[in-house]
């Protein structure tokens, strides 16, 4: 007659052999795939194992058993075991207690497992060993409430654990908690619960170092090669899902004292401390899909990410979003905000995509406040560090809105709110204010793709809408600049100007007439200008530039100023009455206006300048009389002559009265290389008594290449010198030049010496 089978025989069934079929742990291990489980698949294993083997052990005890105090030890041996992602070697299960009849003492369990390798570590976990004072048997449940763990992961080093598990018999849920894990300095304990394939699960750590993690997180075959780290980190997680699906977590962090960076040093932070709230949930409909609310703020510490540097000790940051994560595919901001205290203010939504195409599919942006300088300083300062605007001074406040479609900008409109802009250079705008409207007017690639593809044509531009602009005060090149006001509209790589404009320049005026911009921004930017220039002064103007003052107007027309192919030229003759005669700039071309080593080209002609005017402004003596001459083939490197065919020369029609000073002979005398006779010839004879004297003609030329000037004067004389001056009447004094090359920085200097200092006067 076959006997009934006692329940818990059917659940822990024991072969003659006494080798377990270990039914309990193959009904549990499926479960631990998932994702959220792996930080406690080892001990939730070797825990199983071992509750399992003590279970079968102690689930049959037959009717001939010994009586009341006769021990009963029971041990298993398993030389190898091995799932699908793990691996054990000398596996050892003891179980010892006392039972009889009239009452039971619960039993005592002791795992050891000499090796334990898992799939998702890369190093090997050594002498695993688990102590159970007291099992807990009974027919709703089996577990250890008091456990202890000892086990050698290299990684983190040798751990002693207190653990608690329990299987429901029942309803097949599994709990397990874990405390005690040192991690360097800090603490980690863990807790879950499986039930079916629902699982919840909880992570806690306090003032763990970064760099502990770091060597976890390389255990585990993640990227965190090439950093370094310092500080302490709290967090606690808490999870709940099914199978591999999320259903909800949250996740606090708090990250304290935080000085790390990576080896090619383009990150890096110093004493940061970030504040993390983040709460998780899955998507019901979209199994890979997992909305989130986070929130991040820093209220000290320094960070660097190439080229920015923030400093959240004195602008703190806080940064919030929601939205959604599709793993692999894509992340949707449905609302973010970024407040940067004293600095900026902005909110959107925003579409990344990973994959081909552009990342940042769509972005809406509101600028609530940008204040300067703070702004310029830490956004804008670092990008322009290799330009001519690295050094900036602003003030003021900025508002506004960005559209970014399929990685493109395509609108901007900007409110500015006397925002002060200005550099060492002499550039600057004061108290601009208005509004700056742009727009890409043509509809987004994709769009056009879609509506093409369907059998219908583009859609049309968009019309782009106007924008103005005034201001208080500037300067352009050092020059004054006074109140205007500019109408336009910007869109794509286009500028025009609505109406003509009338801006202030020293004493006079630019009459801005017309003013087309195409490609900005671009190598091939490119523009045309109209424009009339109302005299303005030239004394001003040679203080601005900080030349010598002198009278005189700056008048003309400038008509087809362009740019094109990074070349400023212009299309019409500038003339300027100087010195009661006429400067006339023709063939005007300028190479990298905008660089640092621009290249300057034209042909510039005098016609009758009065001496008497000219010699005074420039302290050089005086002389009567008129000048004409040119200087063509002008070349300026960096704003410094480098070539240029220049002659200067007495009118052959100049009626006017001719005489020169004393100190003007000397100088001229200087120039051609004759000084010395000259000053010799002035000291002796009669000659020291007159101050100044008649010439008939004089003139000098200059032919500049590779930094030496060939010299001639108004005429060559036999001997092969030239004559400077050529003298007329009684006293009659001629200057003579002998040096035919001479080295035009030392030139330079004897120019500047003799137009800087008044000189000594023979008498």
């Amino acid at each position: 007659m076959r006997t009934r089978k006692d329940p818990s025989e059917r659940l822990y069934p024991i072969r003659p052999t006494g080798m377990a079929r270990w039914s309990v742990v193959r009904s549990i291990v499926p479960v631990w795939r998932a994702p959220a489980w792996k930080v406690v698949t080892w001990t939730a294993l070797v825990c199983t194992l071992w509750i399992g083997a003590s279970a079968v052990a102690t689930a049959k005890i037959p009717a001939s058993a010994p009586g009341p105090g006769v021990p009963r030890d029971i041990v298993f041996s398993l030389k190898h075991a091995q799932g699908k992602d793990w691996q054990a070697r000398d596996v050892r299960i003891g179980v010892s207690g006392v039972s009889g009849a009239g009452g039971a003492e619960a039993p005592s369990a002791i795992l050891t497992i000499a090796q334990l390798k898992l799939a998702s570590l890369q190093e090997t976990l050594r002498g695993v060993r688990i102590e159970c004072p007291r099992l807990d048997l009974s027919d709703e449940a089996f577990g250890c409430r008091q456990a202890r763990v000892a086990a050698d992961w290299p990684v983190i080093g040798p751990q002693i654990l207190r653990a608690r598990i329990r299987y429901g018999r029942a309803d097949a849920t599994l709990d397990i908690s874990l405390d005690g894990l040192r991690l360097a300095q800090g603490t980690a304990e863990l807790q879950g619960t499986l039930r079916a394939r629902a699982w919840q699960g909880g992570l806690k750590m306090s003032n763990v170092p970064p760099a502990t993690l770091m060597q976890i997180a390389g255990a585990l075959a993640l990227p965190v090669a090439g950093w370094s780290a310092e500080g302490e980190v709290s967090l606690s997680v808490e999870a709940r899902g099914s199978g591999t699906r999320l259903h909800t977590a949250t996740i606090d962090a708090d990250v304290s004292m935080l000085s790390a960076h990576n080896d090619r040093g383009s990150i890096a932070s110093d004493q940061l401390a970030i504040r993390l709230r983040s709460r998780l949930q899955g998507d019901d409909r979209a199994a890979n899909t997992i909305h989130f609310a986070a929130q991040a703020e820093s209220g000290s510490g320094q960070v660097y990410a190439q080229p920015f540097f923030l400093d959240f000790g004195v602008h703190a940051l806080s940064v919030q979003a929601t939205g959604s994560f599709a793993s692999g595919r894509s992340l949707r901001l449905d609302n973010f905000s970024w407040t940067h205290a004293g600095v900026a203010q902005a909110a959107g939504e925003a579409r990344i995509a990973f994959g081909a195409g552009p990342p940042l599919r769509s972005m809406r942006l509101d600028l609530a406040g940008l204040r300067f300088p703070e702004a310029y300083e830490s956004y804008l300062q670092p990008l322009l560090l290799d330009t001519n605007f690295k050094s900036m001074q602003t003030s003021g406040r900025v508002e506004g809105h960005l559209e970014v479609e399929d990685g493109v900008p395509r609108k901007i409109a900007l409110t500015l709110d006397e925002l002060d802009v200005g550099n060492r250079l002499g550039f600057g705008l004061a108290g601009l204010t208005g509004q700056v409207n742009w727009s890409m007017t043509r509809p987004p690639l994709a769009e056009t793709r879609r509506e093409v593809k369907a059998g219908g044509a583009a859609p049309p531009a968009a019309r782009q809408q106007a924008s103005h602009l005034q201001w208080r005060s500037g300067a352009v090149f050092g020059l004054e600049v006074g109140g205007g006001a500019l109408a336009f509209t910007a869109g794509d790589r286009q500028f025009h100007l609505l109406r003509p404009a009338r801006i202030p320049v020293l004493d006079g005026a630019i009459d801005l007439q017309s003013f087309r911009m195409r490609h900005t921004g671009s190598t091939g930017m490119a523009f045309l200008i109209d424009a009339q220039i109302e005299p303005m002064s030239i004394a001003a103007l040679g203080r601005a530039f900080g030349w010598p003052e002198f009278g005189g107007r700056l008048s003309g027309k400038v008509s087809k100023l362009r740019m094109r192919d990074g070349v400023l030229t212009l299309g019409t003759i500038l003339r300027a009455q100087v010195f009661d005669g006429m400067v006339t700039v023709a063939d005007l071309r300028l190479e990298e206006p905008f660089g640092q080593w621009p290249r300057f080209y034209s042909n510039i002609a005098l016609d009758g300048l009065d001496l008497e005017s000219l010699t005074r402004a420039f302290s050089f003596g005086r002389i009567s009389g008129r000048l004409s001459g040119g200087i063509d083939g002008l070349q300026l490197f960096n704003w410094m002559p480098v070539a240029f065919d220049a002659r200067l020369y007495t009118p052959e029609h100049d009626r006017s009265r001719h005489r020169i000073s004393q100190h003007a002979v000397q100088n001229i005398g200087r120039i051609g290389g004759g000084g010395a006779g000259v000053t010799a010839a002035l000291s002796s004879g009669v000659m020291r008594f007159f101050d100044d004297f008649n010439y008939d003609r004089l003139g000098v030329s200059c032919r500049l290449q590779n930094d030496v000037c060939t010299m001639g004067g108004v005429e060559d004389r036999a001997d092969g010198t030239y004559y400077l001056v050529k003298g007329k009447g009684l006293p009659r004094i001629d200057v003579i030049g002998s040096s035919r090359r001479v080295d035009w920085p030392r030139l330079v200097q004897q120019l500047m010496a003799v137009t800087q200092a008044e000189g000594p006067v023979v008498r």
